[in-house]
C-alpha cells in the first residue's frame, strides 16, 4: 500500500506563536515591563488551549459523522460489503470508535503551544486483518488523510475540520487575539488591535 505524501505522518494543527507590540498608558509602563511576558504567555496559552479543546471536539464530531460535511467519496461496494461483514457498518472514517477516542490535545514542553492530533503508537483492533498488517491509529489516520492510491481516496478530516469549522490560521489568530485582549483587560490594561 502506498501512502501519497505521507513521509512525515499527520501534522499537529492549531499551533500559533504570539507577538505583541506594547504602546500607550505610560503610567502603567513599569507594571507592563515587569509583568507583560507573564501576562501575555498566560493569555496566549489559555486562549490557544481553549481553541484546541474546541478543535478536538469538532474533529471527534466529524469522525463520528463520517465527515458528512465534507462530502468525501463513499466506500467502494466491495469494501462496504467487507466492512459490514466484520461489523464495521457503512459510515466513513468510523468503525468501532477507536480513532475518535484517540484524538488528543498535544502540547509543547512547558505547555507553551497546543495542537490536536493522535498520539503515535495508539493501538486499534485488527478488524478482521492479520496482526502483522495491523496499523496503529495514527498510521490509519495518516492513510485516511493522504489516501492510498488506488484503493482509498484522501479523507483529510483533521485539516478539513481546521479549515472549515475552526477558520484555519485566521480563526486561530482571532481566538488568540481575543483571548489576549480579555486577559489583559482583567489586569486593567487596555489592548487595541493595530
Amino acid at each position: 500500500m502506498a501512502i501519497k505524501g505521507a513521509a512525515h505522518g499527520i501534522r499537529g494543527r492549531g499551533s500559533y506563536n504570539v507577538t505583541v507590540k506594547l504602546e500607550g498608558q505610560i503610567f502603567k509602563f513599569n507594571f507592563l515591563t515587569q509583568h507583560s511576558n507573564i501576562l501575555l504567555a498566560a493569555a496566549a496559552r489559555s486562549s490557544q488551549k481553549a481553541f484546541a479543546r474546541s478543535y478536538q471536539k469538532k474533529v471527534i464530531e466529524n469522525i463520528k459523522s463520517g465527515g458528512k460535511r465534507f462530502h468525501y467519496p463513499p466506500h467502494s461496494a466491495k469494501y462496504k460489503k467487507w466492512k459490514a461483514k466484520l461489523g464495521g457498518g457503512g459510515s466513513l472514517l468510523f468503525w468501532g470508535g477507536t480513532m475518535a477516542q484517540s484524538v488528543v490535545i498535544k502540547h509543547a514542553a512547558g505547555g507553551t503551544r497546543y495542537s490536536v492530533g493522535i498520539e503515535q503508537g495508539a493501538k486499534r483492533g485488527s478488524y478482521g486483518g492479520s496482526d502483522k498488517a495491523r496499523l496503529s491509529v495514527s498510521d490509519y489516520a495518516n492513510v485516511l488523510d493522504h489516501g492510498s492510491h488506488p484503493y482509498m481516496p484522501a479523507r483529510p478530516v483533521f485539516s478539513d475540520t481546521f479549515k472549515e469549522h475552526m477558520g484555519g490560521m485566521k480563526g486561530l489568530k482571532k481566538a488568540v487575539e481575543i483571548g489576549v485582549i480579555k486577559h489583559m483587560a482583567k489586569a486593567g490594561i487596555r489592548v487595541i488591535k493595530l
